[in-house]
Order: C-alpha cells, then structure tokens, then sequence
C-alpha cells in the first residue's frame, strides 16, 4: 500500500514541480474592462457616420471629415494682437477628443469653405467692432466762383446696397445728400473718386475667364455698389409684346437693348442676359436681354456683375445727388486724392460713413456672399498690423498697406500658424473660394472652429434684445459671436432649405461650400444634451449630378450629431 501511495505522490510532483530552466506558464490575461457609455456613444456614432459615407452612392468621390467634441468657451478675452500681450493660447486640439476622422490630412478643393479662413481671422485681427471707413469731402474750386468738387475717399466698404437700406440700393447716397445740403453744398463740380486703398486688380486671375459677368465673379475694389452687380428685373406684360425688362439702380453706367417678348406658351420661356463692355467711359456697360418672357411667370431678377466698381459707383452716386436735389455739373471721374504726403491739402471732410466688420462677417458667411469674402480679405491684408491705420494718413506707421489679395493671403496664412491651427497641405488663394487652387484640411477647419468657439463663445443664448420672448422649447437664438454669422440649419442663409423639419434644425451652424465637382459642409452643431462639436465635411470629384446626394450625406451627419451624448 506504502508503494502505491508513495507512487501517486511522485506521479503528482512531476505534474505540479516546475523543473529548474523551465518557462513560466502564460499569465491569464486580464479581464476586458467593461465599455463606458461615453465609449460607446463614441463608437456607434462613427460606426453610423461611416455607413452614411458608404451608403451615399458616391463611390468615386475623396471624402474627408472630422468631428471634435469641443471645450467650454472662454470669456472671449480680448484678441487684437494677443500675441504681443502676452495672452496664452490653448495648443490646436488640445484636450479636445476626437470623435471622427477620416482623411483629415488631406488637402482638398474646399471651395467656400475658404470663407471660414477669411473671416475668421478678420474677427481675431480686427474684432467685430471695428469700422470700415468710407471718407465724403469737398474740394475748393480752383476758379472763384466755381462750385467745389465732391471727393470721395473709398474704403473697400462692401455694404452699399438694399441689403442694410430698405431695399434701395442707393439708400446710402441719399442719406449722404442730406448731409451735404444740411452743410450749404447744394451746387458741385466734379464727382472725385479715390480707390487707391486696393489694388488696380479687381478681378481675381485663378478664376473662370467665361463667367466675368456672374454675380459670383464680381469685382472687389475701394469703392462699390450693389454687389457690384446691375439687377435686371424681368416681369412679363401681354402677349406679343416686349416685356418689362429694368435695371437696379438705374443709372448711366448701363445702356440696357430689351428684347424680350412676352409669350404665351410656357414652353417659349427661355430669356438671357449678355454683357458687352464698352471702355473706361460713360457708358461702361452695355446690356441685351433676348428671348421670351411667358405670360404666367413671375417676376424674375438676374444680376450681371459689372466691369468697372468706381466708375459704377461714382455715376450712379451723381445721379442719385441729382434726384435728391443737388446740382452735378461736372463729370465723374477717378482722382488720386491720396499721395505719398497723405490727403489733398485741399480736402475738407463732410461725413464719414462705417460699416462694422461683425455684420459684414455675417453676410459673406450666412449668405456665402463671395463679393464680401474678397473685400474683408484684402482689408485683412491692409490693417491686419495695424487695425487703427487710416488711408491717407501724412505719418507712414499710421497708414495702411495696399489692399491686395498678395497681403490679405499672407495675413491669413500668418494667423493660422500663430494661431496653432496646422497649416500643412493648406493654400489660401483668394478670400471665398471661388479659386480652384485653394486648398483646406478637414483637420485645419475643425480646429479653426474649436478656436473660434474656445475663445469667443457661440454667443448669448435666449431672445434677441428688443424681440419676443423665445418660444418654450424652441432653439434658443445666438447673438453676436463669430457662430452666429454662419448660417442656421432649415432657417437662414444658405442652409435655409436643408435639414427643415428635423432635429438639426435650429441646431446647426454651418458654411456650405461649392464650386464643380466639390461640395462642403463645416460649422458646429448643438447636441440635444447641450454640448457643442465642431465638424467638417470636405467632398472633391463629386459627379455630375451627384450633388445631391453629397449634401443628403451631410445633413444626415449633422442630423446623427445633433443625438450624440
């Protein structure tokens, strides 16, 4: 019995004795830590953003996105020149978690995405309160008895239109004539026209040589009317007859040939609009409408950009003065006021008319207004170093540079970097993306954003000063803040028609982006929770008749955000 027993003890040694040299045994391995909910809110969320790319129908299309949840804002600190005062700066992604990317590094087309870049770092460099000027004055006749000549010094000043004025394109002018009889000028000479502050180049080189005459193509000089667009307004009258065909403002910059007959079958409907320029002179432009009119339309609008922004300006200031009541005898023409020695020692000053940059902002962003993107980027360019200079200045420090696209994309280029934002692969050409040769990240725009919301906020929440009380339950509206200019999902700008009637409405803020063969969508979105993420959507070689689906994926994304916890 001792043997058997003594047997089943060695038996049971050699089973359990680790001999000397041999290896441990693999270790058990760890048990899997339970995922969190916010680790798997993260996951389903790229999970279903993944199947919404997929499922877009665009198999042929480069695709990048990024989406970032973000910090709370800051108390908006003070930003003109925080690099020479000392203010710390939170480092690009800093403490920010990622909650998608795909080819976030990749420079892409990113059309008027390109608007962000602009107005961005005219909030920062110059802030929303800063002014655009534009200077009214007189001259002394040089004869006795003459009457003074009116003298205008241009600012870049985007906003001389019905946009801000009642719908009356020449609101401005008129307002201005009030001032100017209330201070005896009743009786004046010429009409002087200073656009030295920008460059001679009105017309961006890098964009399409066949479309001069769009409304997207229209010039950006010192001094501006309108949009720098003629409004052709077409309204049908009887069968047979010519239609109603009209210009706004009218003005003899413009001869306008109507031929367009009022039809009566719908199928007839077909009209145009062709610009022929004429010369530096009166008139510079010359408009044919042809084709027919039918009888059931409503009345349409095209706008035709025009060839020359001061001559436009000037002409259609002097006739307007005219229709207000103050005698015009001599020409409109273009003057140099401003030398090397600063203003005409002659010129008296008689008002000075502003425009704040945060409304201006809101404009080229909400309405994707190129023609705004390519002044604030040239302003950019001319007051970014120093945002007090004033044109015309007799002190060299205090003037401003030459508002030229060449100084507004070195600005831009400088801010991002001092800014942290990555700038590898980026290529900012123009101010609103009309060029082909810009170029953007998705991982550059998410953290443009992030800056701009860290640092200034989204803006108040609750009713606007001096409006209703918000409806309970309702998306609360924002105010002031570089959010805000974008903008609103299903209720403004050019989001207006997108995502209406579902949870993104009221809760996106966002810039569209689109030239041929590349669609955009970057901005913020509000989750239901209160949380706030940036995100950007960046599409080339879209297909031909593939936009739709394009912009059907990225409202779904915005749509899935808007539930994200």
């Amino acid at each position: 019995m001792r043997k058997w027993i003594l047997a089943a003890a060695l038996f049971l040694s050699a089973l359990f004795v680790r001999p000397v040299g041999a290896e441990e045994p693999p270790a058990a391995p760890p048990p899997i830590a339970p995922e969190t909910p916010a680790e798997r809110a993260t996951r389903t969320l790229r999970e279903d953003l993944d199947r919404i790319f997929a499922e877009a129908g665009l198999s042929d299309t480069i695709i990048a996105a990024r989406v970032v949840a973000l910090r709370p804002a800051q108390g908006a600190p003070e930003s003109r020149h925080d690099r020479d005062r000392g203010v710390a700066l939170p480092a690009a992604g800093e403490g920010r978690e990622i909650l998608y990317s795909v080819r976030a590094n990749q420079p892409l087309v990113p059309a008027s995405t390109t608007k962000l870049v602009t107005t961005a770092a005219c909030w920062e460099r110059l802030g929303p309160d800063w002014r655009i000027r534009t200077r009214v004055g007189h001259l002394a006749a040089e004869k006795k008895g003459d009457p003074p000549d009116l003298a205008v010094l241009g600012g870049g000043d985007p906003n001389f239109s019905g946009r801000f004025w009642d719908d009356d394109p020449v609101g401005a002018f008129r307002r201005w004539a009030a001032v100017l009889k209330s201070r005896g000028l009743t009786k004046l000479g010429r009409v002087l026209l200073d656009d030295g502050l920008f460059e001679a180049e009105v017309v961006h080189p890098n964009w399409p040589a066949n479309q001069r005459q769009e409304w997207y193509e229209a010039p950006a000089g010192a001094l501006n009317l309108n949009d720098n667009c003629v409004d052709v307004r077409l309204a049908a009258t009887k069968a047979g007859e010519f239609a109603d065909v009209r210009l706004v403002p009218p003005t003899a910059y413009v001869t306008l040939d109507n031929q367009v007959m009022t039809v009566e079958k719908k199928a007839n409907h077909r009209y145009g609009v062709a610009r022929e320029v004429l010369g530096a002179g009166l008139p510079g432009l010359r408009l044919r409408a042809s084709g027919g009119y039918w009888t059931g339309a409503a009345p349409a609008v095209q706008n035709v950009a025009v060839h020359n922004p001061t001559l436009y300006f000037g002409s259609t200031l002097a006739e307007t003065l005219r229709a207000e009541g103050i005698v015009v005898a001599g020409p409109v023409q273009r003057a140099q006021l401003v030398t090397a020695d600063g203003v005409h020692p002659a010129f008296v000053c008689d008002l000075v008319h502003t425009s704040p940059l945060g409304a201006t902002v809101a404009v080229a962003n909400k309405r994707s207004q190129g023609f705004y993107a390519e002044c604030l980027l040239k302003l950019l360019g001319a007051y970014a170093a120093n945002p007090q200079a004033e044109y015309g200045a007799k002190a060299p420090a205090d003037r401003p540079r030459v508002a030229s696209w060449e100084n507004g994309r070195a600005e831009a280029m400088r801010w991002l970097a001092e800014r942290g934002i990555p700038t590898a692969g980026v290529v900012v050409d123009d101010g609103s993306g009309l060029s082909k040769e810009n170029r953007l990240t998705a991982l550059a725009v998410t953290e443009l954003l992030a800056l701009m919301y860290e640092r200034h906020g989204p803006g108040f929440a609750g009713a606007k000063p001096g409006s209703a009380e918000a409806t309970p339950g309702a998306p609360a509206p924002l105010g002031p803040g570089f959010v805000g200019t974008l903008a609103v999902a299903g209720q403004d700008g050019s989001l207006r028609s997108r995502m209406r009637n579902t949870a993104a409405e009221g809760n996106v803020w966002g810039k569209t982006g689109y030239v041929y063969g590349t669609s955009a969508l970057s901005g913020y979105v509000r989750t239901r929770s209160g949380r706030w993420v940036a995100f950007s959507v960046l599409m080339n070689d879209v297909p031909w008749g593939g936009l739709w689906r394009a912009r059907l994926a990225q409202d779904k994304l915005c749509i899935r955000l808007v539930d994200y916890e």
